[in-house]
């Protein structure tokens, strides 16, 4: 059975996705669509609760209309005088893991003109359930109904011909999840001339220049324990981009030393924040850290694995697989390295944001020339690592969801 979330005033899935088939795309950054992209974004800062979400803000954030006008001008600078229009439906399978990201996904390829399906996972967090009762209320009204003809958002339990159903409607098919969804995803025709595009599981790190760490005042190091903890803690550290290794740079002695001063400023952050797991998170942490030495992935593990911010330390022989043990609540390995040139000796293809502190750019510069294929997608400054861009994974998602006309 199909559940239609959106629009809410549809007939029934069926009458929406014909007359969502029907209707002719719209021109890249039409007025009306960044007037109710804007309007969206309105809707939930005016929202006195969800305005203290820090997931909707930031999703509101990137909303506001002086933001698209920024994306607007990328758009069309990077094409430089070129032709380019939407592909016409896109398709989006959104990840259960990070509820928010579906709206990036959809809004973007709106913005670009194309008419969107969205599929959501059944289950859907509060928050997201909150947001699409604010996106009803913009899209039903009278002015919107060009976008509301061109939206369809659905949730459905695990169904082959549905999704094939759907996949041969789409000329864009976009699959966020696990690395299993997306096989299985990605066994399902699709389209012939469509194109797909793909978000499977990935790994994030943080790198630390640990001499930086012990010149900061309190002040400072209060706003990094900040800033990382916003990394890491948002989606209890489930994102794809949230970082899991932390890596620390400089000799062994001064790499102690600042481990003594980071995390009890992250481990105070959290008990500002009151972020408390279940017992259920503790006990898998408690196993994750025994299986990890078992494996000989690692070779120490950190007073009270099952707290707030565990740390397990890696081994220097460990395989990359300790990639593989997904945990979350905080449950961080650790190593490290006496300079920056050695840390794409640790990468592999399966990595995907390196949040950095204590780096200058050219380092960072010099760093990202050096990385082993397929390594790494993003390299960015601490507290920035669940910032959505338009370019996510090595994809520019503006350039994905349209096409070029070749215009002799």
């Amino acid at each position: 059975m199909i559940n239609v979330l959106v629009p809410t005033s549809a007939p029934d899935h069926e009458r929406q996705l014909q007359l969502l088939i029907e209707t002719a795309t719209l021109p890249p950054f039409d007025p009306l669509v960044v007037e109710f992209v804007d309007a969206v974004s309105k809707s939930v800062l005016l929202d006195g609760v969800m305005s203290r979400m820090p997931q909707m803000a930031a999703v509101a954030h990137w909303m506001r209309k002086g933001h698209i006008a920024k994306l607007h001008g990328a758009f069309n600078e990077r094409r430089a005088g070129r032709l380019s229009l939407a592909r016409g439906i896109a398709l989006h399978f959104a990840p259960s893991n990070v509820d928010s990201i579906f709206l990036y996904s959809w809004f973007l390829s709106m913005l670009v003109g194309n008419a969107n399906i969205v599929r959501l996972s059944q289950r859907r967090g509060e928050e997201v359930t909150a947001l699409l009762a604010k996106i009803n209320l913009v899209i039903e009204q009278p002015k919107f109904r060009p976008i509301m003809l061109r939206s369809l958002v659905i949730a459905y339990d695990h169904a082959h011909e549905i999704t094939e159903q759907l996949s041969q409607c789409c000329q864009v098919r976009v699959l966020w999840g696990g690395d299993e969804t997306v096989r299985r995803l990605r066994a399902i025709p699709m389209n012939p001339l469509g194109i797909e595009v793909v978000f499977a599981s990935r790994f994030s790190l943080a790198v630390i220049n640990a001499d930086d760490i012990r010149s900061v005042d309190e002040s400072q190091l209060r706003q990094l324990a900040e800033r990382f903890s916003n990394d890491a803690y948002w989606f209890d550290q489930m994102a794809c981009s949230s970082p899991r290794l932390v890596v620390w740079v400089g000799e062994k002695s001064s790499c102690d030393f600042a481990k003594q001063l980071f995390w009890p400023a992250v481990h105070e952050e959290i008990n500002r924040r009151s972020i408390q797991y279940p017992e259920i998170v503790g006990i898998n942490k408690l196993v994750t850290a025994f299986v990890s030495a078992g494996l000989e992935m690692a070779d120490g593990i950190e007073p009270n694995p099952t707290g707030s911010v565990s740390r397990i330390h890696l081994a220097p022989i460990a395989a990359p697989d300790f990639r593989n043990l997904e945990c979350g609540g905080g449950l961080f390995f650790e190593a490290e390295i006496p300079r920056l040139e050695g840390l794409p000796q640790l990468l592999t293809e399966k990595d995907q944001t390196l949040s950095y502190f204590g780096f200058a750019r050219e380092e960072i510069r010099n760093l990202a020339l050096s990385l082993p294929k397929r390594a790494v997608d993003r390299i960015v400054p601490i507290g920035s690592a669940l910032n959505f861009s338009t370019v996510w994974d090595g994809c520019d998602l503006l350039q994905t969801f349209s096409r070029e006309i070749d215009l002799q």
